[in-house]
């Protein structure tokens, strides 16, 4: 089972999970995934390893993107797109500089699906305020840490979701 606390600020939120290897981890994109709309960023943020590219599958599941595409990460083509419930824009900034992320447009070409973008830090400042955060972090062998904030409302569907 997934253990979780909540935090909840004005009009953003803060939601902690122990995620208890790949398969929860998953679980956890699928299920944020099923909550997305037109127009949604989830920025995918922590070290190499840390479970950024499996939480990126997870999510195209929820998005209802054929389970038969292969999602990697994009490092060396940098955006992919897969057709679902919504077309999925997954992101990999991760060999780009300082200013090369603005020439991408990538808020531009997802505007009618969802984003999520590995290395969003390479881009600061280029990301809308509602943006969903979810950084991720080792704690111990298999396990992994998970912090999802932003809209207050999603954070709390999301927290419902992962209770139960």
């Amino acid at each position: 089972m997934v253990k979780g606390a909540f935090v909840e600020a004005a009009q953003e939120a803060r939601l902690e999970l122990a995620l208890a290897g790949e398969e929860q981890t998953v679980a956890l994109g699928r299920a944020l995934g099923g909550l997305l709309k037109a127009g949604d960023v989830v920025l995918l943020i922590g070290e190499l390893g840390a479970g950024k590219t499996c939480l990126a599958r997870g999510l195209a599941g929820g998005l209802g993107v054929d389970p038969a595409y292969v999602i990697q990460s994009p490092t060396f083509t940098l955006l992919n797109v897969y057709p679902g419930r919504l077309e999925f824009f997954h992101a990999d900034l991760y060999r780009l500089g300082p200013g090369d992320a603005a020439d991408l447009e990538l808020l531009e070409q997802a505007a009618g699906g969802v984003l999520a973008v590995e290395w969003p830090e390479r881009a600061p400042g280029m990301w809308p305020a509602t943006a969903l955060r979810v950084e991720l972090g080792h704690d111990g062998q298999d396990r992994r840490r998970a912090v999802v904030s932003g809209p207050a409302g999603l954070v709390q569907r999301l927290k419902e979701i992962m209770n139960t």
